[in-house]
């Protein structure tokens, strides 16, 4: 397509339905030149044959198939195929909004030190309950607390779960993203490494980055709004699911991200507990238990698993106690 800057590419990242809105919604709201590129993960048959049929006319798009693989090794097979200066990831339960990619665009070409320019990122109430939208990620940091001589890392997210009138509109810094939508810059994506990782892998990207002397930016303005696993499931999505979040793969990354950077997060196991009260929540979804009820039963549930495996946690508010990685270690 001729002038297009960026290239769009929608993988799953929790789930399998919700991609042909998502493509919809990019036709619609995306007035700026782009190609298309949709990564099939094994989607189910009644997937792709919706994903054929409303791609049938768009010449600027294409279908590639993977098989059944992790976010991050389907980013890391397409990234040397994408040809235009930028690549917006956007997981296929997100739904971009009006002026979203020229907004982006804008900070990008600010400055060529830019790599990742991350929109505000909106989560409808679903799994977490309260107003219809709530704030996911306006800019977070990675800070770190010592426990016993031991440095653990902490993900802090600035504003986590404000409301959208709450959260600033001026173009701030931040040390990482999320990838439920990023904007890159193509040439420094194809520049860093891309490990087997299925969680953390946004903050050991944010570490190469800040390494390497790249920046970091959110723009508030341009508006991503994800799932938040509140929509039910179908089995085929419960399967990647599973697949994405087992405790084999997680546990995995945990270790690898350790080896690459000498440490490991202290909301490891909180992290494990998360994903058991999503897979007992999603199974209460797919029942067609309410939202409502299906929170109160997980937490009932969970409750009773902790008390039989107690989660790590030996400091109270480790998040004020802690100091920024960035300013207080060498990377």
């Amino acid at each position: 397509m001729n002038g297009a800057k960026v290239t769009i590419v929608i993988t799953p990242r929790d789930r399998y339905s919700g991609v042909i809105e998502c493509i919809k919604n990019i036709y619609a709201l995306t007035h700026e030149p782009f190609y298309l590129k949709v990564l099939d993960l094994d989607y189910p048959h009644r997937i792709k044959r919706e994903l054929k049929s409303v791609l049938a006319d768009k010449s600027n798009a294409e279908i590639i198939e993977m098989g059944l693989i992790i976010p991050m090794e389907a980013m890391r097979n397409i990234r040397d195929f994408i040809t235009t200066t930028f690549v917006m990831f956007l997981d296929n339960d997100s739904n971009v909004t009006k002026g979203w990619l020229a907004l982006l665009l804008e900070v990008a070409e600010s400055d060529d030190k830019i790599a990742v320019v991350n929109p505000l990122t909106l989560e409808k109430s679903g799994v977490d309950i309260g107003a219809p939208l709530r704030n996911h990620l306006f800019t977070n940091e990675i800070t770190l607390v010592e426990i016993e001589g031991v440095d653990y890392l902490i993900e802090e997210k600035h504003l986590r779960r404000a409301l959208p009138e709450d959260i600033p509109k001026n173009v701030v810094s931040s040390e990482m993203f999320e990838l439920h939508g990023a904007l890159f810059n193509t040439k420094v994506l194809q520049e860093i490494e891309l490990p087997h990782l299925v969680i953390r892998e946004h903050i050991d990207i944010a570490i190469q980055l800040k390494k390497l002397g790249y920046k970091v930016f959110s723009q508030p303005n341009s508006v991503v709004i994800f799932d938040n696993l509140g929509t039910r499931m179908e089995l085929d999505d419960m399967k990647f699911f599973f697949f994405r979040w087992n405790k084999a793969l997680t546990w995995q990354s945990s270790r690898l991200f350790e080896q690459r950077w000498g440490y490991n997060f202290y909301a490891e196991q909180a992290m494990y507990h998360w994903v058991f009260r999503r897979k007992v929540f999603l199974f209460c979804r797919w029942l067609y238990i309410p939202i409502s009820i299906a929170n109160q039963v997980t937490r009932a549930i969970s409750k009773i698993k902790t008390l039989i495996y107690p989660v790590w946690d030996p400091i109270e508010n480790p998040e004020e106690k802690a100091i920024n990685f960035f300013d207080n270690r060498k990377i």
